[in-house]
């Protein structure tokens, strides 16, 4: 028996679509354990398999379950149980909707406080295709929307918390597949300053260096300069990363960045974030500072290239 993220591992698939195939066609029903978490046997990644390769072959989602359910699947799209699949997983149409629609239904189930067309949406969402690509045309575009709502006043507190504490989880269990950093590397720590509450977009970020392979430890929202002190002093770091998205942010950003430059002159400080302040010009020239472009792909690229110029200690 397999839990979910084996059987994502070991089709092809990932976790979002395993779920929407389950909910949307009944492809699979797959056992829980006595915790309530799925587990899936040989036959149902077998059937997993085979959906996925009719899809791929150009299938509807809803025909290729129809035919997988009533054993008219030709014999030749039809994968064994135990082969293993070498695809991404991301071509499903009818799952993933267009952009505009799922942003719309994530933030009227938002307004509704309706937590099951949340989590169904966001389902949708991360299984229209890779993590970055999910991020550029679903999830920035939904917290968007989320938060001109709440100042449109056409979403209360609680709606919003509800539907950015799902995105927060979904993106929590995607930074854990992402990886794990080798424990002899010195890791790039990503965080916000202290009364910085909005960690969503330094957890996006960071989840997208981890999966580019940089050796990411994320420390969240509200960290006191002597913990950032701390946590740099105790893992070494050679890099930080300072989210900043409201005004008040930067201002705490900047703080922080000249509290650890006193203890750590040659440290690679990074600013992210809509409120990201402007590094000094001449840290900048010597290759320690920088501002991240807003671009998830583009900020992680600029953050590997300015670790690689660093003189290795």
């Amino acid at each position: 028996m397999y839990t979910i993220k084996e059987a994502a591992l070991r089709t092809g698939l990932s976790i979002p679509v395993l779920r929407a195939w389950e909910r949307r066609y009944g492809v699979v029903s797959p056992g829980r354990t006595a915790g309530g978490y799925r587990v899936y046997d040989e036959a149902a990644l077998g059937r997993l398999r085979t959906m996925r390769r009719l899809v791929d072959d150009g299938w509807s989602p809803s025909s290729a379950a129809a035919a997988i359910a009533g054993g008219t699947v030709p014999a030749e799209a039809a994968t064994p149980a135990g082969l293993e699949s070498t695809g991404d997983g991301e071509v499903d149409p009818e799952v993933a909707g267009t952009p505009d629609a799922v942003v719309r239904r994530f933030t009227e189930a938002a307004t509704a406080l309706d937590g099951r067309q949340v989590e169904e949406a966001l389902d949708d969402m991360f299984a229209s295709g890779t993590y970055e690509r999910v991020i550029a045309s679903r999830i920035t575009p939904a917290l968007r929307a989320l938060g001109a709502a709440w100042e449109a006043g056409e979403l209360s507190v609680a709606g919003e918390h509800l539907a950015s504490n799902a995105a927060q989880r979904r993106l929590a269990a995607a930074f854990q597949a992402a990886g794990s950093a080798n424990a002899s590397e010195s890791p790039i720590l990503i965080g916000m300053p202290p009364g910085a509450r909005h960690e969503l977009g330094g957890l996006i970020f960071a989840t997208a260096a981890r999966r580019s392979g940089m050796p990411v430890a994320f420390l969240g929202a509200d960290l006191p300069l002597a913990d950032w002190i701390a946590a740099v002093e105790q893992t070494d770091a050679r890099a930080v990363v300072i989210g900043a998205l409201m005004n008040a942010d930067g201002a705490a950003a900047r703080g922080v960045a000249s509290g650890l430059r006193a203890v750590r002159p040659g440290l690679l400080i990074a600013f992210g974030g809509a409120a990201a302040p402007k590094p000094d010009p001449s840290e900048v020239a010597l290759g320690l500072a920088l501002r991240l472009p807003d671009d998830v792909a583009a900020a992680v690229a600029a953050l590997r290239a300015a670790v690689a110029r660093l003189p290795r200690s």
